[in-house]
């Protein structure tokens, strides 16, 4: 049973493999499950901008060339200026001016452990930015990563502290926002914190794809078949496939978005959910994730098909090594040759 999901919609595209002697293959939608173990606080936090409806240029952890996204890209309308407001009471812990990357970016420390971060913001507002003019003359340097103490730049809740931009490294005028762990540093989903994105929209399954393993760990040459995925609105079948013959250790893999409310675009899905018998036999869920190993995407994704053929097939099987935090059965074991049915439910 694959789940690709939306977050935090209540609706979401399954993709079902039920494992008897045939193997039926079915697409539903149905009410979410939110795969994290961990407790968030849901109140805290505001959202950095009051444009309504919030919508997307890119999602928390989606797939990105060598590296996850570690936050989510709010659209300004394609414009620049926007007020910037402090999502939580704290500190400006950090004070940051790139010719690349962010940008013009800062960084709030949280008395609740956590810290916000804000990237290519087009200007800082009157006080925070006469303390950068300060730290540039000092410095005699233009870029500057600065660290100032707890008590220089307070901020409350809800206290505009810049005007969202186009600097740095950006495609286009837009704000990306950060919620870490203030300790660790790792970047958390920022919707598991309260930040709000509309979204009843389910997500596409275009492609399905099966590995035949047998017992080796997977690369360039591992065996694997496409199949093509048709329909829409949350119900999917496999196109013009009545059987698939399988037998000894084989995996899967899909392509697969997500399009939140609004004028958002492609993104990334939530979760990944395969299951067997009923049993989950492998579960992927952007929850959060070290930088140190943001690069894991090349293990998550089939990444020789991404570099022959540029498709982000993601595997629901873990290679040996992965340090993502994915809960997962090696693969799928199948004693006797099966069959695979499908049909719309």
């Amino acid at each position: 049973m694959f789940h690709t999901k939306m977050f935090p919609s209540q609706h979401m595209a399954k993709l079902s493999y039920f494992l008897f002697f045939l193997l039926f293959v079915t697409t539903t939608v149905n009410a979410q499950q939110i795969f994290s173990t961990n407790s968030y606080p849901l109140t805290d936090f505001r959202p950095p901008l009051d444009i309504v409806p919030p919508a997307l240029a890119g999602s928390f952890g989606e797939l990105r060339s060598n590296h996850f996204h570690s936050g989510i890209d709010f659209r300004t309308n394609q414009a620049t200026g926007y007020p910037v407001y402090a999502t939580a009471d704290g500190y400006v812990a950090r004070l940051r001016v790139q010719n690349s990357g962010f940008g013009l970016a800062l960084y709030i420390n949280h008395p609740n452990g956590y810290t916000s971060v804000y990237g290519h913001l087009s200007r800082f507002n009157p006080k925070i930015a006469q303390q950068v003019k300060n730290i540039q003359y000092k410095n005699k340097s233009y870029e500057i990563d600065e660290f100032p103490s707890a008590d220089l730049i307070p901020v409350r809740k809800g206290d505009i502290i810049a005007y969202s931009g186009n600097t740095g490294s950006s495609g286009g005028p837009h704000l990306h926002f950060e919620l870490r762990d203030t300790k660790t540093e790792a970047t958390i989903n920022p919707q598991l914190l309260g930040i709000q994105i509309p979204d009843n929209i389910p997500p596409v399954i275009y492609s399905m794809y099966v590995y035949r393993l047998n017992g080796k760990p997977f690369n360039e040459f591992t065996p694997k078949q496409y199949f093509q995925v048709v329909g829409g609105n949350g119900k999917y079948n496999l196109n013009k496939v009545t059987t698939i013959n399988l037998s000894g250790e084989v995996g899967f893999g899909i392509i697969t978005t997500d399009k939140h409310n609004g004028n958002s675009g492609l993104n990334g899905v939530y979760s990944i959910e395969l299951e067997m018998d009923g049993k989950k036999i492998f579960t992927s869920a952007l929850e959060r994730f070290s930088f140190e190993n943001s690069k894991a995407i090349n293990s998550h994704i089939d990444y020789p098909a991404f570099l022959n053929l540029k498709r982000s097939i993601q595997k629901s099987f873990v290679d040996p090594g992965n340090p993502l935090q994915s809960t997962a059965v090696w693969s799928i074991m199948v004693e006797l040759p099966l069959m695979i049915t499908t049909y719309m439910s």
